[in-house]
């Protein structure tokens, strides 16, 4: 313990030096520096979580997340996820995998954070199969989640936690990080992490569960984190390697949203987190340091009727096993796939045979009206 304290306060030493010029020409409001660079990804779906409309830069009513800008400035990882987190007490929940080891797959007992709200989306146990799993290539060792809603007396709060992921769950260490308003009333960590949000953006993508693009964003969630925080043993390891990826999720962290970023392929919410894989989802959804993506991606999907059973795939795919491809954006519900009507189905029993003639017959001569 007095080995894990000193090296935390050492930490906080430094970070204190440098905190007069920590930013640059950067400053964290929730709102992107004109130092940043160019987006790292782009959002390419409309969201299902609700499109703002309020342009306040405190409450609003739907989250989106537009895009990601990485960089690194003075000893710092700031992230800004240009967007909405709407003021309902949803979650953003934010992986940053930086280092060798984390986890691939969420664990079970890593630190009992926020209402133990991480380790719901783990596995159930430790013989569990089920958990969150990231694309192959990410392991993240950071989560930070947000959250921001109404303060009980009509005010607008943002609260912040983290955790490390350790390979060894058990190992890590996990901490509120405190409170904090919109624009330059930050969250400010015991351990440096700052947050700041402007929930002000009505741009970005549209509603609903189709294509959508998520440039021209310029305010959302910024997040700075000091490199000691990744590098938790001061081992002096060069953080050059930065990935990120992070997602909408209910107020229990129990109910992830299409939005992600990166994105996607067009789809509904992707709801419970246990039970999601994201290296069976089209395309790769992290992030990396020095990606620059200038457009919004086009997803040639859809759904796809093997009788009347849904999938999303390609075209291509659809109709090499026999589908009936329903067009690219085109999506899965109750009745995209649905049996048709049959208009000779007189008793609607499902099928026509005798039965059917027989009321036919019965009603013959009858006049309609």
């Amino acid at each position: 313990m007095y080995m894990r304290a000193r090296t935390v306060i050492a930490g906080l030493v430094a970070f204190c030096a440098t905190t007069a010029t920590a930013f640059g020409q950067g400053v964290l409001d929730g709102s992107l520096d004109v130092d940043m660079p160019d987006h790292s990804a782009l959002q390419g779906i409309a969201t299902n979580f609700g499109n703002n409309d309020f342009g306040q830069p405190g409450f609003c009513n739907g989250s989106e997340l537009n895009a990601v800008h990485i960089t690194k400035r003075d000893g710092f990882v700031v992230i800004f996820l240009a967007g909405n987190l709407e003021s309902n007490y949803n979650k953003l929940d934010l992986f940053v995998d930086a280092r060798d080891g984390g986890q691939n797959q969420l664990a079970h007992d890593n630190p009992d954070v926020d209402f133990n709200g991480l380790n719901r989306m783990g596995n159930s146990n430790e013989n569990a199969t089920d958990g969150l799993k990231f694309d192959e290539g990410f392991e993240p060792d950071i989560w930070i989640t947000v959250t921001c809603g109404d303060d009980g007396n009509g005010g607008f709060v943002t609260y912040g936690t983290f955790s490390e992921l350790r390979t060894t769950a058990s190992e890590g260490t996990g901490f509120y990080l405190g409170s904090g308003s919109s624009g330059s009333d930050v969250i400010n960590g015991e351990n440096g992490i700052q947050i700041a949000i402007d929930n002000s953006n009505i741009d970005g993508v549209g509603s609903g569960i189709g294509s959508s693009c998520g440039d021209d964003v310029n305010t959302g969630i910024e997040i700075a984190i000091p490199e000691f925080a990744i590098d938790w043993n001061f081992e002096g390891f060069p953080i050059d390697n930065v990935k990120v990826m992070a997602f909408i999720n209910g107020n229990g962290h129990d109910f992830i949203s299409n939005q992600v970023i990166p994105g996607i392929p067009p789809s509904d919410n992707l709801g419970e987190p246990r039970g999601i894989d994201f290296g069976l989802i089209p395309g790769i959804q992290y992030a990396s340091l020095d990606d620059v993506v200038t457009d919004c991606p086009s997803y040639a999907y859809g759904a796809c009727c093997l009788g009347e059973i849904c999938t999303f795939t390609d075209q291509e795919n659809c109709e090499l096993g026999g589908g009936d491809y329903q067009g690219d954006d085109s999506f899965c519900d109750e009745s995209t796939c649905a049996a048709p009507d049959c208009a000779t189905d007189v008793n609607s029993d499902g099928k026509t045979d005798v039965d059917d003639l027989l009321e036919l017959l019965s009603e013959f001569g009858e006049i309609c009206n």
